[in-house]
């Protein structure tokens, strides 16, 4: 699976790519919103990883340009804006979903494959484990 993680905080990054490569994802990461929107735009990922506090640019806009630009794949903000106001902006700008720092590990593994697996239309509710 490919993952595009936008995410500002190099030991944040960090570990969420060893969480990830632990899975057998191909992780491709950047500190910048802008090369973020470059990557998306160019690049066929399974999912795009976004943190919302980003040096050059705010999440939001990232998101909200990812969107104008009919990128289609799905978008699982992490941030550790914990407010019900930011978590229904994000999706309302059209994230697919909305976790909190800190995750477990497991927890972002799971949402991954479920926004993935309906993304490409295999929304079954049952999945062996």
């Amino acid at each position: 699976m490919r993952v595009l993680l936008i995410e500002d905080e190099s030991a944040t990054a960090q570990s969420i790519e060893l969480m990830l490569k632990s899975e057998s994802f191909n992780v491709y990461t950047t500190d910048l919103g802008e090369e973020g929107i470059d990557l998306g735009k160019l690049y066929d990922y399974d999912i795009i990883l976004l943190d919302l506090n980003l040096p050059d640019m705010s999440g939001y806009e990232v998101l909200r340009t990812l969107r104008v630009a009919k990128v289609k794949t799905p978008i699982l903000i992490l941030s550790g804006f914990a407010a019900i106001e930011d978590k229904v902006k994000g999706l309302g700008f059209g994230a697919d979903d909305y976790l909190t720092k800190p995750f477990h590990k497991d927890e972002l593994v799971a949402r991954i494959q479920a926004i993935v697996r309906r993304s490409k239309g295999h929304a079954q509710s049952v999945i062996a484990t």
